[in-house]
């Protein structure tokens, strides 16, 4: 934050705190958490939590900056990993994966895109939006899922860097090691905040994408076009594939504002929304078509893959097969694609320490850098106990993430565009309980979505009733994500209809829409 800035970020910090609640007030009166904000201003981290960022806090940021920090973020081995699992866990082929790739991301980035300007326009952090339709109390259940989220996010994507860099060691580098390498240098980036992620996120990707050309460039004569498969096992993998797919994009629609807040008011939401989703979209597609691939070597009769194991040892094979100085400049891009997962994970911590501060507004005083702090030694301790399995670990996380993330993302934008159209917020009710929907037609909604999309879910350890009896599969077939979105749909229009007529509590401020 510029330094001219400082000065007006504590006192809003300040106030904001004292006035949730007495016994915040009292704890701010004490100094001792005022002592900490001042030190964490000193360090150069953000000081700011979920307060609304007023206009004269706001910066000449440019919108661009949505592009590079989505971008970077997804530019790394967990967006590898989950093209990989289309060849190797749901049996697909090269041009399946291709496809399933292709339409569902075409579709799924658009899902976070749509928020992504309603930072610059409202000042306010994701998940405190849902509060205008959620209401209350709701929101807050919103916002412990959305903990867990992050959390889960931050060990997935720590594995995965880690099961990359762990091949450069042959096997003598402990897994536990390199889950700490990537997850502390992404903490310590991760806890000074929003001006810091965005300058890293600026340049990192360049890195990235060359190393990942370069594993593409070596890998390229040895991938294999395993054929497509057909009959109604290939259509549960595809759609299954799919579900994972919708998963890993929606599960960035709870942070989609956050990086945003600091941008003027005017920017044009056509704008902010054009650059999140080619952020979004090419990171995604580009870097997961390249995991399927590497996940086609597992059909590469070549001794050299068929000893291979993971990701990390066939991304190593690519190389290996050169000669050992191929191996030797491989196990060099190995370490900096195990480095790549630092800007996502940079993001994980930073939106947990702000979904935290939702849950009561007794933690509101406590700066958003101590619960940061707090969430990295959970996820830290989360990664190296689930280390050893990267893939079942992503597969079960990124459907998980599916199942309640649709049905609230569904509410979320049906209210925006229904109801809030023209940006039609009253912005100074944001922590005023009393000026907040019931949140009635929301939750029953959003309720009744994530049900029908547990019964339609597809894991190893439980296959609902629904999804068992879809396709041959023995599996069954996961359409979770398609029946609760239109599921939560149907039931939501109505009864937030009924809701705002019988309790008419619908308090509106249009703020002027520049697009």
């Amino acid at each position: 934050m510029d330094s001219q800035y400082e000065s007006k970020e504590v006192k809003l910090t300040v106030e904001s705190a004292a006035g949730a609640d007495a016994q915040a007030g009292e704890l701010v009166e004490k100094s001792f958490w005022l002592k900490t904000r001042k030190w964490i201003r000193t360090i150069g981290a953000e000081e700011l939590g979920i307060e609304r960022i007023p206009e004269e806090l706001r910066t000449n940021q440019r919108a661009s900056d949505l592009f590079t920090i989505f971008f970077s973020a997804n530019c790394n081995t967990a967006t590898l990993a989950l093209g990989f699992l289309g060849p190797t866990l749901f049996g697909l082929g090269w041009w399946d994966s291709f496809c399933c790739l292709l339409f569902f991301n075409l579709f799924g980035a658009l899902v976070p895109a749509v928020v992504a300007p309603w930072g610059p326009k409202m000042g306010l952090r994701t998940m405190i939006i849902p509060r205008y339709s959620f209401g209350w109390w709701p929101a807050k259940v919103l916002a412990i899922l959305n903990c867990v989220n992050q959390i889960g996010w931050a060990m997935v994507n720590a594995i995965s860097g880690a099961s990359v860099m762990y091949d450069v060691g042959d096997g003598k580098l402990p897994l536990t090691v390199c889950v700490l390498i990537v997850g502390l240098l992404a903490v310590l980036l991760g806890l000074f905040g929003y001006k810091v992620l965005h300058f890293y996120d600026r340049y990192s990707w360049i890195v990235m994408v060359i190393c990942f050309i370069i594993v593409a460039g070596f890998g390229g004569k040895h991938f294999v076009n395993i054929p497509m498969g057909s009959g109604g096992i290939e259509a549960s993998s595809v759609l299954s594939f799919g579900t994972a797919i919708i998963g890993f994009e929606v599960a960035w629609l709870p942070v989609a504002a956050d990086y945003g807040v600091y941008m003027r008011s005017d920017t044009k939401s056509l704008t902010s929304f054009s650059w999140s989703y080619c952020g979004w979209l090419s990171s995604q597609l580009f870097i997961e078509l390249l995991g399927a691939a590497i996940g086609t070597l597992i059909a590469n009769s070549d001794p050299v893959f068929a000893d291979a194991s993971g990701i990390g040892g066939l991304i190593g094979a690519c190389f290996g097969a050169y000669g050992s100085g191929a191996r030797n400049f491989g196990k060099f891009i190995e370490v900096l694609l195990g480095l790549s997962c630092v800007a996502v994970i940079t993001t994980n911590v930073y939106s947990l320490g702000l979904s935290v501060q939702m849950v009561t507004q007794k933690l509101l005083v406590v700066p958003r850098f101590v619960w940061s702090s707090i969430g990295s030694v959970i996820f830290l301790a989360a990664a190296m106990a689930g280390r050893e399995h990267l893939e079942e670990v992503m597969e079960n996380f990124l459907l998980i993430c599916a199942y309640w993330i649709v049905p609230f993302s569904t509410t979320f934008i049906c209210e925006h565009y229904i109801w809030r159209r023209g940006y039609k917020y009253d912005l100074n009710a944001w922590n005023d309980r009393t000026k907040l929907p019931h949140g009635i037609a929301a939750s029953i909604a959003w309720v009744i979505g994530t049900v029908l999309g547990l019964l339609n879910m597809s894991q190893h350890w439980w296959v609902g009733p629904i999804a068992a009896g879809i396709g041959d599969s023995p599996y069954g077939t996961d359409i979770s994500w398609i029946l609760a979105m239109f599921a939560t749909a149907i039931i939501y229009i109505p009864l937030r209809m009924w809701e705002q007529k019988k309790y008419n509590n619908f308090y509106v401020t249009s703020l002027p829409e520049s697009s």
